[in-house]
């Protein structure tokens, strides 16, 4: 039945999303169906799902993207983490991830990795000192 003609939409008719592979395509259309993902899922797109949410402005989407990397938070990820919310540009999850990496920035700053993350987003890392010089004179970011 599916296979007929008159079920088939016409060529101008169709949506075309390059921005995802075919297995982010199909969370995507599961949390859209569903509104909630297992946390593996998420996490294995979480960045292509956060910026969809951001491009077509789909608020459940961009809600619970923010409330699961809020929760997923850590220091092994913190600056990946930080980086997508600038790219989306989400000031929750900005200031969790900025907060979290002052009060650990023995595990996140200094370690050499952190020189290529400054390299690549400088204006992240002058973000990163701002925050530490103001959490350590006001004890908070």
């Amino acid at each position: 039945m599916l296979e007929s003609d008159w079920c088939k939409a016409a060529p101008e008719d169709s949506i075309s999303l390059p921005d995802f592979s075919h297995e982010e395509l199909d969370t995507f259309l599961e949390f859209l169906c569903f509104g909630d993902l297992p946390t593996e899922k998420f996490q294995k797109h979480c960045r292509t799902l956060l910026t969809a949410a951001d491009k077509y402005d789909i608020g459940d989407l961009q809600k619970f993207s923010e409330q699961q990397l809020v929760k997923l938070l850590n220091s092994s990820n913190a600056l990946e983490i930080l980086e997508i919310s600038d790219v989306v540009s989400n000031e929750t999850i900005k200031l969790a991830a900025l907060k979290l990496i002052v009060q650990q920035y023995k595990e996140i700053v200094l370690p050499p990795s952190f020189d290529e993350f400054a390299k690549k987003n400088p204006h992240l890392g002058t973000q990163i000192t701002r925050a530490a010089l103001t959490y350590s004179s006001e004890k908070k970011i």
